[in-house]
């Protein structure tokens, strides 16, 4: 199942400090919900598990993610990510294209994703319209855990990685979203 998410954000921090956090891959990780890097295995490369909880079932992929295209002047980059479930349930694969833009004294950052879902994994959310809700509910998490880290919040210095995510409270926050449109 192959779908694509256009989302924005807004990021409390003027462009310059902006891109230097965002294309600074071990620091941001944390802020993703359940994800966790567990090697670096060079500057642009890096290996991970993300954790989601589906009712009680808790899938655990395993991957790796690469930086590539990291266009200082355009304040652009693109990150490549894959990964299998550790229990054979499937794979997921991404391509997520990053664009920032100033936005008075806080930065727009523009991302463009292409996600690739395949074996019982694209089961779960077998619309296209869920997948992208809970996409924007996943980058609305990860904007407000961001945005924590840059000002200073509790959780800023811990470097510890955000709570896996409960795909039952995304996808309820999703169906609320849709139901309003």
């Amino acid at each position: 199942m192959g779908i694509q998410v256009e989302t924005s954000f807004l990021v409390p921090a003027g462009l310059e400090d902006a891109w230097a956090i965002l294309i600074d891959v071990p620091k941001v990780a944390p802020c993703i919900p359940g994800a966790e890097i567990t090697e670096v295995v060079d500057a642009c490369t890096y290996k991970g598990v993300a954790r989601v909880k589906v009712g009680p079932v808790q899938l655990v992929f395993s991957g790796e993610a690469k930086l590539h295209e990291v266009d200082p002047q355009a304040r652009t980059s693109r990150l490549s990510a894959r990964g299998g479930d550790t229990k054979g349930r499937g794979s997921v694969r991404s391509e997520m294209r990053f664009a920032l833009t100033p936005e008075a004294e806080k930065t727009r950052v523009s991302v463009s994703t292409d996600i690739m879902l395949a074996g019982a994994v694209a089961q779960y959310g077998r619309g296209v319209g869920m997948i992208r809700e809970v996409c924007n509910q996943l980058t609305q998490e990860f904007a407000r855990n961001l945005a924590a880290r840059i000002e200073g919040g509790p959780d800023a210095a811990s470097g510890e990685p955000a709570k896996p995510v409960s795909a039952v409270g995304v996808v309820a926050s999703a169906v609320k979203a849709l139901v309003k449109r």
